[in-house]
């Protein structure tokens, strides 16, 4: 099992192009099929996370927008 740790925030569509894409890689760089694969997406608020010394509601340079 693959599991993702991310910062609340993202859409659904995001998540599963997220996790389609890494299926797809698994499978043409590594060989291993669909089936014998699982991916797994948690979400932490953001507040809960350190990212650059300090908490995900803190950090505003990411280069992305994070709902908070």
């Amino acid at each position: 099992m693959t599991e993702i740790n991310l910062m609340a925030g993202r859409s659904v569509d995001t998540k599963q192009s997220l996790i389609k894409l890494l299926f797809s890689h698994l499978k043409q760089a590594l060989g291993i099929a669909f089936i014998d694969s699982e991916i797994s997406i948690k979400e932490q608020a953001p507040y809960q996370l350190g990212i650059r010394g300090m908490t995900g509601d803190e950090a505003r340079d990411l280069g992305h927008r994070i709902n908070v």
